[in-house]
């Protein structure tokens, strides 16, 4: 686990998707727009070939909430799974991977890889850089890996089937062209009054627009520290 931080003010910890980097650009320039409303962000990078959930992703996240001060937790994407896990009351989940999309990763031959004790990683990635967003980079393109292991995609499934309730207070982000996290992850477990829709695709600092992709972000931020709908 990779960290880094950036800004002043309260603690606010961004539990980073898979792949993304905490050096890598459109990352630090979300990071930057976060820390501009006031918060000390601290960037959490999650290794992208985990064979224990708890090991490798809840436990150290943990320990780092732990050391900051009653933080705002925001999750994106991988990150929005496991920062569930801490069951923050105050948090802002953007394209959380509470739910596979239709059959990226869950085909039948990977539904029998899976069961395997594999930890090499032998399955392709099923989603482009298409649909991750308009403004990923080469560079940060390149730093994603185009295999995962049977290891990785059952611990993710095993922490998605023991996803523990959402927080009333906590707010979710999410674009309705994401094609690479199942939507119905948050249909099914946050009312659509706390959820905020942007327009993208799985990153929204890779939008097009992605000030105002973003701004639908900071938009939920300032809910969840009042408790009020927008």
């Amino acid at each position: 686990m990779e960290t880094d931080a950036l800004g002043r003010g309260e603690d606010l910890l961004f539990a980073m998707g898979w792949g993304t980097r905490v050096d890598g650009t459109n990352e630090r320039w979300f990071a930057e727009q976060l820390a501009a409303e006031g918060y000390r962000v601290t960037l959490v990078e999650f290794p992208t070939n985990p064979t224990d959930f708890e090991r490798e992703y809840l436990e150290p996240l943990v320990d780092l909430r732990d050391d900051l001060e009653d933080p705002m937790v925001v999750g994106h994407s991988t990150g929005g799974l496991i920062a569930a896990h801490l069951q923050p009351e105050r948090a802002v989940y953007v394209s959380p991977w509470w739910a596979f999309y239709g059959e990226k990763l869950r085909g039948w031959l990977v539904e029998l890889v899976s069961k395997l004790p594999v930890s090499t990683p032998v399955v392709p990635i099923d989603f482009a850089r298409e649909e991750v967003g308009p403004r990923v980079t080469d560079r940060g393109w390149e730093r994603v890996p185009d295999r995962v292991s049977p290891a990785f995609i059952r611990e993710i499934r095993r922490a998605q089937a023991a996803l523990p309730p959402i927080a009333d207070r906590a707010r979710v982000c999410a674009s309705l062209a994401d094609t690479v996290v199942g939507l119905q992850g948050i249909g099914t477990r946050v009312p659509p009054e706390r959820v905020h829709l942007y327009d993208g695709r799985h990153e929204p600092f890779a939008a097009a627009d992605r000030e105002a992709a973003t701004a639908v972000v900071t938009d939920a931020l300032r809910a969840v520290e009042s408790d009020g709908t927008v």
